[in-house]
């Protein structure tokens, strides 16, 4: 367990001995042609600069980026902001349960249990008994289940945090849903449409001490790798309507909405269309929101997005 966490390093000369998780890691030389390691070290509250001035060859070939580690440092302020000057730091060897990396990945700013309830409450809405009893089997595979509630929705774009798979999946559901009182479309299949279009990633990923991508899922990616988990859930339902198996492939394999972006098919029903571009937009607007964040240029702009192309202007607060 944490002892301290990167908000309360505030101030000078705090000794710390505690695990941090490595986010990014270089070597420098300084003016006098010093080696050094240049650190971001993280944990759930946010993130520290850090550097290693001794036996830089040494400890570089001990730990790499995104391993958890055990830091012995102090603190110093450098520009206005805490910074740590590292004495050791050591790989930490054993395996971490999921439990315990909640220490140094954030979760999604709403309750997992809340975000679980309003997962149920949108299950309890599917009228189709064939499509409600695929969740009641889905909801049966435990392992499944749980890595569904647990997982980030991506490693490295948006909701990049435990629970951001289920809260990203909730969230296309519900503004889906609503839409569909607007634009009309079958509510059964938005719904479930909208909770599995993402699936393939409890497949895409694995969790080995961090999250990182799995071997299948570089291999074949989240779309492919839903597509394969759907087909043989739906083997287990007697009687499984094809039409339906069809129109809930077609949504996971065209979310993406073009070829450039994935997808090997464009969305081509109005379900399909609906959930595509409400996927694209509560990606996009949590993704602009993690970058405001942590990557702000002042009060009011972000530093450039490279994947979104822009900086971004944050609204004043009333």
């Amino acid at each position: 367990m944490k002892n301290i966490y990167i908000k309360d390093i505030t101030g000078e000369n705090i000794e710390i001995e505690d695990l941090f998780m490595v986010r990014n890691k270089a070597i420098y030389s300084s003016k006098n042609n010093t080696k050094y390691i240049n650190l971001e070290l993280k944990d759930k509250t946010g993130t520290i600069d850090a550097k290693l001035w001794d036996q830089v060859d040494y400890f570089n070939n001990l730990f790499d980026k995104n391993d958890i580690v055990r830091v012995k440092a102090k603190s110093r302020v450098y520009s206005g902001r805490p910074q740590l000057t590292i004495i050791d730091i050591q790989k930490i060897e054993n395996e971490i349960s999921m439990n315990d990396y909640k220490d140094f990945f954030p979760s999604s700013e709403k309750d997992i249990e809340e975000l679980k309830l309003e997962y149920y409450n949108l299950l309890e809405q599917i009228q189709n008994p064939f499509i409600y009893s695929f969740f009641s089997l889905f909801n049966s595979k435990e392992d499944m289940r749980e890595r569904f509630f647990l997982f980030p929705a991506s490693i490295g774009v948006h909701h990049m945090y435990l629970g951001g798979l289920l809260e990203h999946s909730v969230n296309v559901a519900s503004i889906a849903y609503k839409i569909a009182d607007l634009t009309g479309g079958d509510k059964d299949i938005i719904i479930a449409g909208s909770l599995i279009h993402d699936m393939g990633k409890i497949e895409e990923m694995e969790f080995k001490g961090r999250f990182r991508y799995s071997d299948r899922g570089r291999l074949l990616g989240h779309i492919g790798l839903g597509v394969m988990m759907f087909e043989t859930l739906i083997k287990e339902i007697e009687n499984f309507p094809s039409y339906i198996a069809d129109m809930l492939t077609h949504i996971i394999i065209s979310h993406h909405g073009t070829e450039e972006w994935g997808s090997p098919k464009k969305p081509m029903s109005i379900e399909a269309l609906i959930i595509h571009y409400i996927d694209n937009l509560d990606a996009k607007i949590t993704g602009v929101k993690e970058h405001m964040k942590e990557k702000m240029e002042d009060d009011r702009w972000t530093e450039y997005h490279r994947l979104y192309e822009s900086r971004f202007y944050k609204t004043p607060e009333r």
